[in-house]
């Protein structure tokens, strides 16, 4: 019903303002950390889990001062390269520079260029406000309290502002797409996606969505400069969109053979792609070198996280895993170029299916990727296919909203079947990685659907 809602209908932009006001709202509700210590939603801490700060901030900044108010030695040496710069937070009576940690530098961050600096910029702020206007510690107990009371709360502030303004952004140009397409249902589907309102305040890949989107955009309005940099940018943010780089610049490459007036045009992408990815890493790169390794090989010798190949190959640390995901992408990528991208329907398809390849076929698919995927979806899909796509997101959804509860649930599924009950979530006999099968193998039947369709479309021609 709603695709016949238009765009111009102020009922149906009111309507929009609401879902995004409700899932915005419901997000930040369910991960915000404040106050210390609060019980998580539904008594699920998977609910009130995020990167933002559990996966990041509190291993670095807060465990580096044990419950018992000494120094953990262990943690420290873990994720910290600069000692002074740790024994300063701990220990510093004002607020001064050694307060404003640099990631890659001082500590390990496994996040690419742009997301630092917006760690660097919150985590920053956070400290010197709350050491410069309410209060300084005096032993590394009451270092604790503060950072949960203060520094914890600031810094999630500061992060939510920056994706709220992105969310905006991806809202917006996922609207101008749409428009063009005169689907106007699509943009509220977003908004209630189970995946949109569970990681758009999880994690930063709303930001690389927004990126995209912009590219996109650039490109339908044929701005191939900022199409480039947008693009770059977003690989930059999360490394991913780098897949949707490869078939475009072949695309460019394939028209400049075929027409010299596309030649200055394909040139100016080209250029603005490139030195929107080159400058964010090369500077870590030759500032932070013993830092920006650690990022690489994070990345490079992580395990299989909620990957397609578990089901055959199910220890986790395998480099199996590894080798199949180069493997079977650069087969995809390569297939992808077949696609020739001759209208705005064909890029927002080759968008999605290059996207998807670097995911589905990764060894690591985190769920809150799909915040990434969900915009790309709703532009290339048919409504069938749609359909299918609202049920993957639905299970992965589930992954992290029952990542903590692996046990429970297991004892009580153990009723019915003979099933270990343990808490690992990363193995196959687990309720987790069941959601995350589902997701996959859903998601691989749109990607071979659209693919087998838009290569019959190449043979025709």
């Amino acid at each position: 019903m709603l695709r016949y809602i238009s765009f111009s209908n102020k009922k149906f932009k009111v309507l929009i303002l609401l879902f995004f006001t409700v899932s915005l709202g419901l997000s930040i509700y369910i991960h915000i950390p404040y106050p210390p210590n609060r019980q998580p939603p539904l008594n699920n801490f998977g609910l009130l889990y995020s990167d933002i700060i559990h996966g990041v901030f509190v291993p670095r900044f807060l465990d580096i001062v044990s419950s018992y108010g000494f120094l953990d030695s262990n943690k420290v040496s873990e994720y910290w390269y600069n000692v002074q710069v740790v024994e300063e937070l701990v220990y510093g009576r004002s607020a001064n520079y050694l307060q404003c940690p640099v990631p890659y530098r001082d500590y390990k961050f496994e996040y690419p260029p742009l997301i630092a600096a917006v760690w660097y910029m919150s985590t920053c702020v956070a400290y010197l406000y709350t050491y410069r206007f309410i209060k300084t510690p005096s032993n590394p107990l009451e270092y604790r309290s503060i950072v949960e009371n203060y520094v914890i709360p600031i810094h999630f502030s500061i992060q939510v502002g920056m994706l709220l303004i992105f969310c905006i952004l991806t809202l917006i140009y996922l609207y101008k797409l749409l428009k063009q397409e005169n689907d106007a249902s699509r943009l509220l589907l977003f908004l209630i996606l189970p995946s949109t309102v569970i990681y758009i305040t999880y994690n930063w890949d709303i930001i690389a969505a927004a990126f995209t989107l912009m590219s996109l955009h650039s490109l339908t309005k044929n701005r191939y400069a900022s199409a480039g940099v947008f693009l770059g940018l977003a690989t930059a943010t999360k490394v991913l969109p780098i897949f949707i780089a490869i078939p475009l610049l072949y695309e460019f490459i394939q028209r400049m053979h075929k027409t010299l007036e596309f030649r200055e045009s394909a040139k100016r992408y080209g250029i603005g792609l490139l030195t929107s990815i080159a400058i964010p890493y090369t500077i870590p790169a030759i500032l932070y070198q013993k830092g920006f390794s650690n990022f690489l090989n994070h990345h490079l010798t992580w395990y299989c996280e909620n990957c397609l190949y578990l089901p055959f190959i199910q220890d986790i640390q395998s480099p199996i895993h590894r080798i199949l995901f180069f493997s079977i992408a650069t087969i995809m990528m390569l297939t992808i170029l077949a696609v020739e991208v001759s209208d705005n329907r064909r890029l927002y398809e080759v968008s999605f299916l290059a996207l998807s390849t670097s995911m589905l076929f990764n060894y690591v698919f985190s769920p809150q990727m799909m915040v990434m995927l969900s915009p790309l979806a709703l532009l290339a899909l048919s409504q069938n296919l749609l359909k299918y796509y609202v049920v993957a997101d639905a299970a992965n959804a589930l992954i992290i909203s029952i990542f903590f509860k692996d046990a429970e649930i297991r004892s009580y599924i153990a009723r019915y079947i003979n099933l270990h009950v343990e808490f690992s979530p990363w193995s196959i006999e687990s309720p987790v990685q069941w959601a995350a099968f589902t997701r996959n193998m859903i998601l691989l039947i749109i990607f071979l659907s659209l693919l087998s369709r838009e290569l019959k479309n190449v043979c025709r021609r």
